[in-house]
């Protein structure tokens, strides 16, 4: 047996089905309809690294006492309340870590190819291929394991791109769409290449379609002939994977969040302002200081910005320029006031991360929580958040090098889900205002993922539940390779797998 893992960034099924129905998409119908399928539950926040750890670790981050890549702002939170000296830079990649999926398979003889994961720059040594995956930097041979790796792909495919290079960007800005297509081309083209090499396990992912939706989400929705054209394209791929396929073989299909659209804007930063400037009684709380960006600041003073060329549905990138590196921004928000917005928030990732000064009372929390799920949009009374997610950090090293934390050292924060059609924006406005909106619809994510797995000789079923935890533990006993006792999942196949009726579009 062998098994194939095809991850897509941003497959929806209110999305895909209507296409899937009209036959548009025969091959990724095969595949839902053919096999068992799951909603995926994943780990907040609804972030591409954040859950692609989960699923090729089978662990949450900090089971393993070090902080990923994408969590970023907890280091910054502990370095804001004086428990870290220095602000360094994330220790953790998960292509060296020796628990990762890869790790486990080629320590028991088998071989994998590995493409364009997520945070697997550098590659390392592994039995079989490793071509690293965003973020890392333009294609050259370095993001190769063997380095020689590189040179067939260019050879294969002369204009491989990891993302749009830098010579590729003009026509990135004029037409993002065409660009996004050709991307998509290009993955088929290496997927073919891979399924030529002998391997036991080949992990791929593709981001093209999260771009795709974050982009042209009004199109998506009115099933534009434009962008259907990108999804065929993924189906296409999906008909060369399933080609491969053996008899025994099993196909995983799984995206580790889906989308949704939004109109209205809460602007989370002036709530936090209004709310901060009566804390506790003080005149003003929380100042906005010269060691955030000035784009925080109550006039809204700006740099000069550069207004890139229109983009469908009517939007423009902006680029701000910031009075003061990053890491100088770390310095005074939380001792200027109690409650912070992180950097770690990603308003189109559907969340955001608040800080919370070491000071407050359990009391002055809870009053603060509720004062905020009171935020409702008065256009359409939907409330602001969605969800609502207490974290306590408790951490007792960085990593290899890295000076300790204090021991006991605890920093909590807040992690919100937007309601369903708003975005939080960490922008301030210059009338002052909590909600805007208007603006065609933004695609965002949402933390519903999808399941699918196909072939293995198994039956057409639905699964009851399935989480990012239990593909490490899928594709460990399809391989018979034994489950090490530290994962948090269970294997979605064989005896005891949770069923419940098949579906059908």
């Amino acid at each position: 047996m062998r098994v194939l893992l095809i991850g897509v960034d941003g497959l929806t099924l209110r999305i895909v089905k209507p296409l899937m129905a009209q036959g548009l998409l025969p091959h990724l119908r095969q595949i839902y309809e053919g096999g068992a399928h799951a909603l995926l539950r994943a780990p907040l926040p609804p972030a591409a690294i954040t859950r692609w750890w989960a699923i090729m670790t089978g662990l949450p981050p900090r089971q393993q006492d070090q902080i990923a890549q994408s969590d970023y702002g907890e280091r910054r939170l502990l370095k804001t309340t004086g428990l870290l000296q220095r602000l360094s830079r994330p220790s953790l990649n998960l292509a060296q870590e020796d628990q990762a999926l890869w790790s486990l398979l080629s320590a028991w003889g088998r071989r994998v190819l590995v493409a364009n994961v997520p945070a697997t720059y550098p590659p390392r040594p592994l039995n079989g291929i490793m071509l690293s995956g965003p973020p890392a930097p333009p294609f050259y041979a370095g993001l190769a394991y063997p380095p020689d790796f590189a040179a067939r792909v260019l050879k294969a495919i002369p204009t491989y791109q990891l993302t749009p290079s830098w010579r590729g960007l003009r026509a990135w800005f004029r037409e993002p769409l065409k660009e996004i297509q050709r991307l998509l081309e290009m993955r088929s083209a290496l997927l073919d290449l891979l399924l030529g090499e002998d391997w036991d396990c080949c992990l791929f992912v593709l981001h093209e379609i999260d771009l795709l939706q974050h982009l042209y989400w009004d199109r998506v929705l009115d099933l534009r002939s434009d962008v259907v054209a990108c999804y065929r394209l993924l189906d296409e791929l999906l008909g060369r994977a399933l080609a491969a396929l053996r008899p025994p073989d099993l196909l995983i299909l799984l995206s580790p969040y889906s989308f949704q659209g939004a109109r209205r804007t809460f602007h989370l930063n002036e709530f936090l302002m209004r709310y901060n400037k009566g804390c506790a009684g003080q005149e003003t709380a929380f100042r906005l200081s010269s060691s955030q960006p000035a784009c925080w600041r109550g006039k809204a003073r700006m740099g000069p910005s550069q207004l890139l060329p229109w983009l469908p549905g009517e939007r423009r990138w902006r680029t701000w320029r910031l009075e003061v590196p990053l890491e100088r921004q770390a310095g005074r928000s939380l001792a200027d006031g109690p409650f912070a917005m992180l950097p770690t928030s990603a308003p189109l990732g559907g969340y955001a991360a608040i800080a919370l000064a070491g000071h407050l009372t359990e009391g002055q929390i809870e009053e603060f929580i509720a004062d905020l799920q009171a935020q409702v949009d008065p256009m359409t009374a939907y409330p602001a958040i969605g969800d609502l997610y207490r974290e306590d950090i408790c951490m007792e090293r960085w990593g290899p090098g890295e000076e300790p934390v204090p021991p006991g050292a605890r920093a909590r924060s807040l992690v919100l889900l937007a309601h369903d059609g708003v975005v939080l924006s960490p922008r301030l406005t210059r009338q002052r205002q909590l909600w805007s909106g208007g603006e065609p619809a933004l695609g965002m994510h949402h933390p519903d993922g999808l399941l699918c797995l196909y072939g293995a000789e198994g039956q057409r079923t639905l699964l009851r539940s399935a989480s990012a935890y239990d593909i490490v533990p899928t594709v460990l006993a399809a391989l018979k390779v034994p489950l090490p006792e530290w994962l948090a999942g269970r294997p979605l196949i064989g005896p005891g797998t949770p069923l419940a009726s098949p579906s059908s579009i």
